[in-house]
């Protein structure tokens, strides 16, 4: 009887581990994700390792089926990849706008227009974004963004990490990027949304990969995130419900 037992606990033990999953994402996500990845494992006592990093890397790791049961990106990136994804509609995660952050407590300056808000970026210190070498797909819009002759006399920042951490660690004076990467870092706020001729959003969209090891799993720990309740934990974290 006591062996019986002890070989009915060891599978269910291992039917648990088997229903862990790995989420592949970036860090436009990366803040509400491990939020409600937390609740997860509270009511459901199964583990959700969640892969981030930048865009590039998540998209990559889908591309050559690296290990792994689901996947958040900008909806272009995931069509980019969609032969390694379960066939069906994909599910729309949040939007993450891109916006100007300062040092908790320094005056918030009128970025309203286009001319004020360049002429707020051409007046400051530096500009810190994340190093689109690094494989950044929103360092890249930025530093693009930056390079454009309208934005001369702006002082360009590259750095290894979030934009958020180019204020807060590095003492840059302004940084632009997703401001979900800028809205939980403490010492940091956020001045708003880049001015509509230049706005710039990443709209995360979610699908359980063609390859998933725990694909039911997988589709679960899906409509759990995107379930009505986990919209204030989105919004929180800077994702704002996609129009």
């Amino acid at each position: 009887m006591r062996k019986t037992a002890a070989a009915a606990a060891l599978l269910l033990t291992a039917t648990a581990a088997q229903a862990d999953i790995t989420v592949f994402t970036s860090g436009g996500t990366n803040p509400g994700l491990r939020t409600l990845a937390a609740s997860w494992t509270a009511e459901t006592g199964k583990n959700v390792t969640i892969v981030g990093g930048t865009v590039t890397r998540a998209h990559d790791n889908v591309r050559d089926k690296t290990p792994g049961d689901l996947v958040l990106l900008p909806l272009p990136d995931l069509k980019d990849v969609a032969a390694n994804l379960k066939p069906g509609p994909f599910t729309p995660i949040g939007r993450a706008n891109f916006g100007l952050a300062i040092k908790a407590g320094a005056p918030h300056p009128d970025i309203s227009t286009l001319p004020k808000f360049i002429a707020v970026l051409r007046a400051g210190s530096g500009v810190g974004f994340t190093d689109p070498t690094r494989g950044s797909a929103a360092g890249k819009m930025v530093a693009e963004l930056l390079a454009r002759p309208d934005f001369a006399g702006v002082k360009p920042v590259p750095i290894a990490g979030t934009p958020g951490q180019a204020i807060a660690r590095d003492g840059v004076q302004y940084a632009l990027g997703p401001m979900s990467e800028e809205v939980t870092v403490p010492g940091v706020e956020v001045v708003g949304v880049m001015p509509k001729e230049v706005e710039m959003h990443f709209d995360y969209t979610g699908a359980v990969t063609g390859y998933a090891a725990q694909p039911e799993e997988a589709a679960a720990f899906l409509a759990y995130i995107t379930r009505p309740e986990a919209q204030a934990v989105w919004k929180g974290t800077g994702l704002e419900k996609l129009p």
